[in-house]
């Protein structure tokens, strides 16, 4: 497994002609007719009392609830839910989420977008990953770009890793210092040190080897 440390935040230079996700969308935004409605608080608090405890299906039941009560459910709710279906590892329940996510035809900001990369990355559906990536489109930035290389890496793709670390430096998303660590079964083995210059100096246990 690598594990990708960025020390630095970088700017985003990326183009502005990708595609973006969902383009047909409307910049829709119920948190504002929600906030109207007295229930939308009380049943955001419960939902949120219910993740605390660890209750995912009664928490995806109170957001279910919000929506039949007119009072849906803003970004900030499904990002909370999909945090915590990661945080338990309850993958199945973080893509059941993601479908509602869906169908409430909200627009996605790059905060979510990054958090279902995650959670597709956890549960090893790198394509879906990919896909999220890839149509977010000038919305990437050095946390998407973070965990893509993550996914590869950690699904077992070290090749498909390492091409997109070095798409980060082709596009433009430039961190002055970036750390990777190789570990098995928990292990330290070796660690990799790759600085941005005028040159790419890669060293391997303090050993330069390609430069």
């Amino acid at each position: 497994m690598i594990i990708l440390s960025l020390p630095s935040p970088a700017q985003s230079l990326l183009p502005t002609s990708f595609k973006t996700l969902n383009p047909s969308r409307q910049n829709i935004i119920p948190s504002s007719d929600s906030l109207k409605n007295p229930n939308f608080e009380p049943l955001k608090n419960r939902l949120i009392r219910q993740l605390d405890v660890g209750h995912l299906r009664h928490a995806i039941s109170s957001l279910d609830l919000m929506t039949q009560q007119n009072a849906p459910p803003d970004l900030t709710t499904y990002s909370i839910l999909l945090k915590s279906c990661i945080r338990f590892r309850n993958f199945q329940l973080g893509k059941l989420v993601h479908r509602k996510l869906i169908q409430s035809r909200l627009e996605l900001d790059s905060v979510v977008l990054n958090t279902l990369i995650s959670l597709y990355s956890k549960c090893g559906d790198t394509e879906t990953a990919r896909s999220i990536f890839e149509g977010m489109g000038n919305r990437r930035d050095l946390v998407s770009w973070s965990a893509m290389v993550s996914c590869f890496a950690n699904n077992s793709m070290e090749l498909q890793a390492i091409w997109t670390f070095l798409d980060i430096a082709r596009i433009g998303v430039l961190p002055e210092r970036v750390l990777l660590y190789r570990r098995d079964s928990g292990l330290f083995e070796r660690e990799v040190l790759m600085d941005w210059g005028d040159n790419l100096r890669v060293c391997v246990e303090n050993r330069l080897f390609w430069g």
